[in-house]
């Protein structure tokens, strides 16, 4: 028997896979990699490869820069390399 940590990833993972990517697949996907305070602390879109995030704060866009690298591994384990190439944080020098 697995425990539910290891099954409940691998269920998501190969429901996502079954769908499309859509703006509201990366959204989830989005959610799910950022956590709940995180996620609510930007507004995030999509559009081909990229995701946009548009933080409420300067506090939350720091946090964000900074979780960059890790939220992008995230959204590629749970929809490929290819759905999220890279992460645009809005009102930042540091936008790649």
């Amino acid at each position: 028997m697995e425990r539910i940590d290891v099954t409940a990833p691998r269920a998501i993972v190969l429901a996502l896979n079954r769908q499309p990517t859509t703006a509201g697949k990366v959204l989830f996907a989005w959610t799910l990699s950022a956590g709940a305070p995180l996620a609510r602390a930007a507004r995030a879109s999509w559009h081909d490869g990229v995701l946009y995030l548009d933080p409420r704060t300067d506090t939350w866009r720091r946090e964000l820069v900074r979780a960059r690298p890790t939220l992008l591994g995230r959204l590629g384990g749970l929809l490929g390399p290819d759905a999220v190439r890279t992460i645009v944080i809005t009102g930042t020098e540091d936008a790649r």
